[in-house]
């Protein structure tokens, strides 16, 4: 399974060079077009802004070229608290406090917020659990160096002990040695 995670890990690398090396070849082909006055921003800005939109519509379901047809809004909410945490987080790093732009209040704004803070709850607990873990993991690896090996045979042996297999059981099976690599792999 770690085999698994290290190759998902390399594929991101070689996902963003190339997201990288595309920015980088709109910007030779096109970035001298946006150099005239009134664009207030760099090509690199303008082409990544560009694919950010596009990649944002994607995966909210939408039709990129038409901004329409979107039919996953939580992924679109989840991915603007993200962006509005990250905002707030750097304006503390720079000594200020965070701009608080609040939404009008509607009851489905109102549910959203109570949805976000209750997905910021479950990402600290998470992110603690993870934190916890992983140390006790490595503690009891310097005592049990094959703890891994013995982690994934419980999995394997919940597994077999199942009998009659269904397509949830192996989903479940896959998806629990991909949290255990999780938790097992120190973090880079």
């Amino acid at each position: 399974m770690q085999k698994d995670t290290y190759r998902l890990q390399e594929a991101d690398k070689a996902l963003l060079a190339a997201v990288d090396e595309a920015i980088e070849r709109a910007v030779e082909a096109a970035g001298h077009e946006l150099q005239s006055p009134g664009v207030g921003r760099s090509p690199y800005d303008y082409f990544a802004d560009a694919a950010l939109r596009h990649l944002f519509l994607r995966l909210c379901g939408a039709n990129p070229k038409t901004n329409t047809g979107g039919d996953h809004p939580e992924t679109a909410w989840k991915i603007l608290y993200a962006g509005r945490s990250a905002a707030r987080h750097w304006e503390r790093e720079r000594g200020g406090q965070p701009a608080l732009r609040k939404k009008k209040e509607r009851r489905e704004d109102a549910e959203k917020d109570a949805s976000e803070r209750q997905q910021l709850a479950l990402s600290a607990q998470n992110f603690a659990l993870r934190t916890v873990i992983r140390a006790l993991v490595d503690h009891a690896r310097a005592s049990d160096p094959q703890i891994n090996d013995r982690l994934h045979a419980a999995i394997d042996a919940r597994h077999a002990g199942l009998g009659n297999v269904s397509d949830t059981d192996r989903e479940f099976t896959q998806k629990a040695k991909s949290y255990l690599s999780l938790l097992t792999t120190p973090p880079e």
